[in-house]
């Protein structure tokens, strides 16, 4: 199963990636955890040491690696370029049965076209997936240009993070719009820093409907964030994280009849 986090920037997608990626794979499944945000903060809050974070291989610096899977001789590209062997090549074992694939920034590169990245991302999305044990959690870069894109086709599950303000809000209506447009199958709202009821009704009143988890605002997550330190390792039994194992249960939930389904 495929599940995309987006959201605006700062309403705490990589905190709630890399909790439910290690709470996932404390369940045995085999998680891969994709870093597609430039900023690359997924591997300290995954509690990847620092000396290792830093090394990590950062898939889109490696052009010459995506082009020569991309781009054809005449200068066509290809729409279902080899990717089998990207995990193998660029992935990082972290704790919990969590490996951590870097993406980093597609980079723009003044008017070059930026058809091959984006035939190689979606053609990543599809592969990463091999039997009914194994969940990728995406930790998307901000904002909407992934979606305009079709980056994130093929995801199974979307999970929108909103805060209680108007700009986190107005993001997420327009990323539930743009996921309808490339047939997103699942798409969700969980509401983030929330500090009062009034909080998730502020947010429910203009997405017009239920959130699928509310996550507390907790001191703990500024704290960790701050010592660049996994939640998880800080304070594993935090507010936040108790609200996270409920996400990664309901979560399990779709993962099961999703697997039932498919395999019987």
């Amino acid at each position: 199963m495929k599940i995309a986090i987006v959201g605006k920037g700062g309403v705490g997608k990589t905190t709630i990636a890399a909790c439910l990626a290690r709470l996932l794979g404390r369940d045995r499944y085999n998680v891969i955890a994709v870093d597609a945000d430039p900023s690359l903060n997924l591997a300290i809050a995954l509690g990847i040491p620092r000396e290792i974070a830093y090394k990590a291989p950062i898939l889109f610096n490696e052009e010459e690696f995506i082009r020569s899977r991309t781009l054809l001789p005449d200068g066509l590209y290809i729409m279902n370029p080899k990717v089998d062997d990207v995990v193998e090549r660029f992935g990082v074992k972290g704790p919990d049965n969590v490996t951590l694939i870097k993406f980093g920034e597609v980079r723009r590169g003044g008017t070059r076209c930026l058809c091959p990245e984006y035939a190689f991302l979606r053609a990543l999305f599809s592969h990463l997936i091999l039997g009914r044990k194994d969940v990728v959690i995406l930790d998307m870069v901000a904002g909407l240009e992934h979606m305009s894109r079709g980056a994130a086709r093929g995801i199974d599950l979307m999970l929108c993070i909103v805060e209680p303000t108007v700009k986190a809000i107005d993001v997420a209506l327009q990323m539930h719009k743009l996921s309808k447009d490339i047939n997103i199958k699942r798409f969700e709202f969980v509401a983030n820093k929330i500090r009062k009821e009034s909080d998730n009704e502020f947010i429910e009143k203009y997405i017009n409907t239920k959130v699928f988890e509310v996550i507390p605002y907790d001191e703990a997550v500024v704290e960790a964030d701050a010592l660049g330190i996994s939640l998880l390792d800080y304070a594993p039994n935090s507010p936040a994280v108790k609200a996270i194992e409920k996400l990664k249960s309901k979560i399990l939930d779709i993962v099961r009849r999703r697997n039932t389904k498919i395999y019987g």
